[in-house]
């Protein structure tokens, strides 16, 4: 009975969610933050339940997800929020009307001289962001798996990010999603004016955010920056359409990535237990610890009540509880007694559940489809250039992180704010800029 209520929930979301998208007006070949976070919630929540539910990987069962029952759980909040996701985002265009506009590739105006020159400030910003950080850590993660194996990188990472001695969230700030901006807006005015200037700029932005999506020996940033340049291709010379056959190519690139990435800095013996690794980690190392949420809440903690809500400024009476840590170090507490800090984050639902129990899992899906929905129309009115190309495909990466992480850092989003801001001040202090309509024509504002 578990089987058929698993292959049910397993093949009928997929169909439910592509009739959804079409209702939400979306075309599934074509880049959108709608669509790519509906795929990517499907793929990092849904897909990895398979081998978690038939016990498939040795891993995950060592560590105590053996339970087809509960498995069965997770799979259905995983399906149910994807589907009450889409119905907020339906909720936003079909009944506020609020319908982004399509990107034309032909309206994509090159950077005036303003704006190139502000952005290359803001690009030696990030080189001297990132020789500060570098002096402030003993040990590059990278430079320590090359030199004594993938298991001596363990500590140096956990150095690098959770256990960071200083303000980490502002190094991340400027390191990996500014950086990211420059790269993109570089990458974008290159494809617009192949200028030589233009190609050795985005080489050096390339290259500097490349050395910081690998140095803790992270796979996704660095497969993350390259999706983020396909992603920035398409939407400057096809409308933001890619063919099937590209995806294919761009798959089987990745996984070759990750592959070579598992066998050098993870330890992997060979190419197809690097290739399993990839496959483990991607899909059921995202959804796994959502086994791990239904088990601690509540019968080891109580409901959390909005207490993993940030704080900023500390103007609340409370100390945002670090949940996906509490977990780690309640499932895994040898780790802990090592000083290694580690962390459990997992679909945006499982916050909703450590949070508010079954009953906040559909409320807070329908509310960041309503979010998602939103923020997608306001970006698509912004006139079209390399910086808010960029700053669109730097969104929608932002917001699939939901497939893998709670949700409540979006609702005081720190990166966002700082992000935009950075865009604002680029965009908006020295020319006007087009606001345009859901024809792709232009009025010029102030």
């Amino acid at each position: 009975m578990l089987d058929i209520l698993f292959w049910m929930l397993f093949l009928l979301t997929p169909l439910s969610m592509f009739f959804l998208l079409r209702v939400a007006g979306e075309q599934l070949n074509q880049i959108s933050m709608v669509n790519l976070v509906t795929v990517a919630l499907f793929a990092f929540s849904v897909l990895g339940t398979f081998p978690l539910f038939y016990q498939l990987d040795a891993y995950r069962v060592a560590t105590g997800v053996t339970n087809p029952a509960l498995v069965l759980t997770v799979t259905f909040f995983s399906c149910a929020s994807i589907i009450v996701f889409l119905l907020g985002v339906i909720f936003v265009r079909r009944v506020i009307n609020l319908t982004p506009v399509p990107i034309i590739s032909s309206q994509i105006k090159k950077l005036n001289k303003f704006r190139f020159i502000s952005m290359l400030v803001v690009l030696l910003l990030v080189a001297l962001v990132l020789y500060i950080y570098l002096g402030k850590i003993n040990q590059v993660a990278i430079l320590v798996a090359l030199k004594d194996g993938a298991g001596a990188a363990t500590l140096a990472r956990s150095k690098m990010g959770n256990d960071f001695s200083g303000k980490y969230h502002w190094y991340s700030l400027v390191l990996h999603n500014i950086g990211t901006l420059v790269t993109l807006t570089f990458y974008v005015s290159w494809l617009l004016r192949k200028r030589l200037l233009n190609l050795i700029l985005f080489l050096i932005a390339f290259s500097i955010s490349a050395f910081v999506a690998v140095m803790a020996t992270e796979k996704g940033p660095f497969v993350g920056l390259l999706m983020a340049l396909f992603m920035a291709h398409y939407l400057t010379r096809h409308n933001g359409y890619v063919p099937k056959k590209d995806i294919i190519i761009l798959g089987v690139s990745v996984v070759s990535i990750l592959v070579v990435f598992y066998i050098y800095f993870m330890g992997s013996g060979s190419a197809g237990q690097a290739l399993w690794s990839v496959f483990s980690r991607a899909f059921a190392g995202s959804i796994s610890p959502a086994y791990f949420y239904l088990e601690y809440f509540p019968q080891h903690q109580e409901f959390l009540m909005g207490r993993t809500f940030p704080n900023p400024g500390g103007i609340m009476p409370f100390e945002p509880v670090r949940y996906t840590v509490q977990i780690m170090d309640w499932k895994f507490p040898n780790l802990a007694e090592q000083g290694t800090v580690g962390s459990m984050p997992t679909v945006f639902w499982g916050e909703a559940y450590a949070n508010f129990g079954y009953a906040g899992i559909p409320l807070v899906a329908f509310i960041m489809g309503v979010l998602v929905a939103i923020l997608s129309y306001f970006v698509s009115k912004l006139e079209l250039n390399p910086i808010t190309v960029a700053f669109t495909v730097w969104l929608i990466f932002h917001l699939k992180n939901l497939s893998i992480t709670g949700f409540s850092g979006f609702l005081y989003d720190f990166y966002m704010i700082f992000v935009s801001a950075v865009v604002v001040i680029v965009l908006f202090t020295t020319t006007k800029i087009g606001i345009r309509n859901n024809r792709a024509t232009k009025c010029v504002v102030s």
